[in-house]
């Protein structure tokens, strides 16, 4: 376990912008940047990170937190993990506490197939390196295709031996368990290295870590398949994977674009010759997934395809995904018998770009060229490739570029525009149509879940720790209550008039009616605020964002991110006036007053109906309580008075 005094100092040193810079591409707006969410799929940014209050906050799925519940969520750590990734990224030595024998099995868990991943790149790598027959045969072919030690090293190349219990044996020496092993595929069914013989590319994540491999054949063997690679495992999923996107991911930043190739030597060929952009599909077709990653780190795809059928068929599947994720994508389909690795090893770098850029087409010219029939005289076959462009044509989701490439259509094969676009809105209508009923399918589904769930659970969720905000909203009270809780964490720790903490005034004033307060979440929130107001003095905000209830965590980050703000200079510039009164940073006393007798007063009211339904009830069978009851509720509702005339209110009977 991490210490507590190497806890605050990650904490202290880390910076958010830093960390996740390293994921999102960002870019400034206001005094916060925004970015494509790299947990759900969109065009239009929404996640933003506040650099001055250490939070993100996707506005569109929601997800928010602090640096650590970013690497969490994204990379899948642990708390710990993520904070040793911090440490190491700062230069923070970590003093670790004793863990409980639990704790130790629980991390060992957590981590194992990671450490087994990584035994496994080093082993397929000394295997090349430091054996004879890695270096006569799987060092001997990275060179013949020209690759230096400084590439075969970035990429992290090896060598599976022949042998066929190579591997097994070394990892068992090494302490780890053959069941990982299997998780992992690295053995097969009959327990044998599933590697054998083969040159060994490692597959990466974002944050480096191997994850998979690909391994080669080497020679010409019909009953083996050329490529083999590791399935889909808890660490490994395919589709959200591209092959070389570690290596690639700061030079895709960089120039804002990305070359698409179709294999792992393509890839490492073209980072060699200085085109570091590049990255391959990973043992698997173009997915959604893939291209939300891409799209986080660049706005343009060019896709170098083989120019032989399997490379045309391959583009075109590619190219109506990237239309429907609205990336702007151009095609490159290279001479037959070509592909990037040995087109960038005979052109060079320079040469090479410069053909690229020569022979781009963007999607319809390439779909003109790749369709059978778009070019023929017989109108039937035009006809069939019209419909198949027009199929494209209603992916596009930007109406302009759809207007743009419809006219562009008509032009081309001499249509009259009005029946180009009546074809490509029966595309869109019919699309629209298949989405709808998915959506309804799906809702039925989640329905059934529900009514299975409340059949199967005797009481209602939503009063456990397990309450989301959301759930939140039918306690009573629960809006003024949030309030409460958003009120704290923006000026909890200003100073009023009287130089007294606002948090001092809040909770002072709510003493009396504190256990009225209803919602467990904002419970939860408050007590840890108290709670650290004993210890430090004052609000504790990093704790409270790092809470070990998640549910906790994102409320706070909810209420303190707001998705629009006033541009710095917008006054300045048009010289419009905002507000035509103090901002909430400068009249939170007032604020306060508000929020605190607004729901004390609800309090009070909520007190005063209970009290009145019990003098009701007693009021035949204890008549000499009765007076008592009557006295105290006449208190309330002197107090009830008091509240409503500080707030200017009028109460009734």
């Amino acid at each position: 376990m991490i210490s507590s005094k190497n806890v605050e100092k990650i904490y202290d040193i880390l910076d958010i912008e830093d960390i996740i810079s390293d994921f999102v591409t960002l870019k400034k707006r206001g005094s916060n940047l925004i970015g494509l969410c790299p947990f759900h799929d969109e065009k239009t940014p929404s996640f933003s990170v506040s650099p001055s209050k250490g939070i993100f906050k996707c506005f569109g799925c929601g997800k928010g937190g602090n640096a650590i519940h970013f690497l969490m969520e994204h990379e899948n750590f642990t708390y710990p993990e993520a904070l040793k990734y911090v440490a190491a990224r700062y230069n923070i030595h970590i003093e670790e506490e004793i863990q409980s024998e639990e704790q130790q099995e629980e991390e060992k868990e957590r981590q194992s197939l990671y450490i087994v991943s990584e035994f496994a790149k080093r082993f397929f790598s000394e295997q090349m390196f430091d054996t004879g027959e890695g270096q006569s045969v799987g060092l001997d072919y990275f060179k013949n295709r020209g690759y230096n030690k400084e590439i075969i090293e970035k990429f992290d190349l090896g060598y599976a031996p022949r042998s066929g219990s190579g591997l097994k044996r070394a990892a068992l020496r090494a302490g780890h368990e053959a069941e990982r092993l299997k998780k992992l595929g690295l053995l097969n069914s009959r327990e044998s290295d599933f590697f054998r013989g083969r040159v060994m590319f490692t597959i990466h994540n974002l944050s480096g870590k191997a994850v998979g491999f690909a391994g080669r054949i080497l020679g010409v063997d019909k009953k083996s398949p050329k490529y083999i690679n590791s399935p889909e495992s808890d660490i490994y999923n395919k589709s959200r994977i591209l092959y070389g996107i570690y290596q690639a991911r700061k030079a895709m930043r960089r120039d804002e674009k990305c070359y698409l190739v179709e294999g792992y030597t393509d890839v490492i060929s073209m980072h060699q010759a200085g085109i570091e952009n590049t990255v391959a599909v990973s043992g698997t077709s173009l997915t959604p997934g893939q291209i939300a990653l891409i799209k986080r780190f660049a706005s343009h795809v060019t896709l170098i395809f083989d120019g032989d059928t399997a490379g045309i068929k391959a583009a075109n599947r590619s190219v109506d995904l990237l239309l429907e994720q609205e990336v702007n994508a151009h095609i490159v389909l290279l001479e037959e018998g070509e592909d990037p690795d040995s087109a960038v090893k005979s052109l060079g770098k320079e040469d090479f770009l410069t053909y690229v850029d020569e022979k781009a087409m963007d999607f319809l010219d390439f779909k003109i060229q790749s369709t059978p029939g778009a070019q023929s005289d017989d109108p039937f076959q035009r006809t069939k490739a019209v419909r198949e462009i027009v199929g494209s044509l209603g992916l596009i989701r930007d109406q302009m570029n759809r207007s743009y490439y419809i006219r562009k259509t008509a032009d081309i094969f001499k249509l009259d525009e009005s029946i180009v676009v009546s074809e490509v809105n029966k595309v869109i209508k019919d699309k629209v149509w298949k989405e709808k009923g998915r959506q309804q399918r799906q809702a039925r589904r989640e329905n059934r879940k529900a009514q299975e769930a409340d059949t199967s659970s005797p009481s209602k969720p939503g009063i456990d720790e397990a309450t989301s905000p959301r759930d939140s909203v039918v306690q009573k009270d629960y809006h003024q209550e949030l309030a409460l809780v958003e009120l704290l964490l923006r000026y909890g720790n200003e100073l009023m008039e009287d130089h007294s903490p606002v948090h001092e005034f809040v909770f002072s004033n709510l003493e009396d009616v504190y256990e009225e307060l209803s919602d467990p979440l904002v419970l939860k929130v408050l007590n840890h605020m108290r709670e650290s107001i004993a210890e430090m003095g004052k609000i504790d905000m990093k704790g409270l964002v790092a809470h070990p209830s998640k549910e906790v965590g994102q409320l706070v980050v909810n209420l303190l991110t707001d998705e629009y703000t006033y541009s710095e200079n917008w006054e300045e510039r048009w010289n419009i006036v905002l507000q035509n009164q103090p901002p909430p940073e400068e009249n939170f006393a007032k604020e306060a007053e508000e929020v605190v007798i607004s729901l004390k007063l609800r309090k009070v009211r909520s007190v005063i109906q209970r009290q009145a339904a019990e003098i009701k009830a007693v009021q035949q069978e204890k008549p000499n309580e009765v007076n008592d009851m009557l006295e105290i509720y006449l208190e309330l509702k002197e107090l009830e008075k008091a509240l409503a005339s500080q707030l200017r209110t009028i109460v009734y009977g």
